[in-house]
């Protein structure tokens, strides 16, 4: 039996509903996961603004990965002692990994961005009511999403040759572009796998679980889209979700890999009782 298993999950359209967010459908497939002392922890392309605001919601209460893998939030009553190279943020130790927001914005105004700028709606440039009909977000909720500190989610308007010679370019320049599961993200050369194994370091989970070697952690990845990838292929078990409207994203990996029938929420609990490992943990 593993006593100590984590799951890292992607938000929406994993763990929340595409469309409306919800989740409250599997909250107590949640906790009976929570009392058997499985971890959750969210690792999405929203902001911390957004992300604290679902976790306290759900009823998490320790580590989460914001922005794509660029800063790792673990909160001071979660841990024994600091993490290295962590820095003080209201209630939490912060590890950042991304590149910051302002740097990013500077680095596309180099005159060699510029043809392809006139194929970018940033969301930050948007109407009100366009933001609300791309983020599927109203009110408070569009408003923290706003609040980011490490990328620029946009729409592309472009081809995707140019697109790719874009990515090609921005690569140069210590930058990325991710796709999501409804916005584009440019942010640096980080990802959601960097975060997991960085919180899977010496300084992270090891610290907040007390174990004595990652061989005594077993990771399940959830996600639905291009930027999930990273975290889905470097996880012991992968679980991918069913967007509405979409194709099932395709992973490399032959072994220990889920698809869900239904959407979230209930594809997410659906698919991870799949997994025997899961049923087993439940049943005792």
């Amino acid at each position: 039996m593993v006593k100590n298993l984590i799951i890292f999950t992607d938000l929406d359209g994993t763990l929340l509903n595409f469309k409306t967010f919800e989740f409250r459908s599997i909250l107590p497939f949640i906790e009976d996961l929570k009392n058997r002392g499985i971890k959750i922890i969210p690792s999405s392309s929203k902001c911390f603004s957004e992300i604290e605001h679902i976790v306290k919601d759900i009823g998490l209460n320790g580590p989460f990965i914001v922005e794509n893998g660029s800063a790792i939030y673990i909160p001071k009553n979660a841990i024994k002692q600091i993490p290295i190279n962590a820095m003080e943020e209201g209630e939490y130790w912060v590890l950042k990994l991304g590149t910051e927001r302002e740097i990013i914005n500077k680095k596309i105004r180099q005159k060699d961005f510029k043809d392809y700028m006139r194929f970018i709606l940033f969301l930050k440039n948007m109407t009100k009511l366009q933001q609300s009909y791309y983020t599927g977000l109203k009110s408070d909720s569009l408003n923290r999403s706003l609040d980011r500190k490490y990328g620029e989610p946009f729409i592309w308007m472009g081809s995707k040759e140019y697109l790719d010679e874009f990515k090609k370019s921005l690569n140069e320049e210590g930058l990325s572009i991710f796709s999501g599961a409804r916005l584009m993200h440019l942010t640096g050369l980080n990802s959601k796998g960097d975060a997991m194994r960085e919180l899977l370091n010496d300084h992270g989970f090891q610290n907040i679980i007390n174990v004595d070697s990652l061989e005594d952690i077993t990771t399940i990845a959830c996600g639905d889209s291009e930027n999930d990838l990273s975290m889905l292929e470097i996880a012991d078990y992968a679980v991918v979700l069913r967007l509405p409207g979409k194709n099932t994203l395709k992973l490399k990996r032959k072994s220990n890999s889920f698809n869900s029938i239904k959407v979230a929420p209930e594809g997410w609990k659906e698919t991870l009782l799949e997994i025997d490992l899961i049923k087993k943990i439940l049943d005792t």
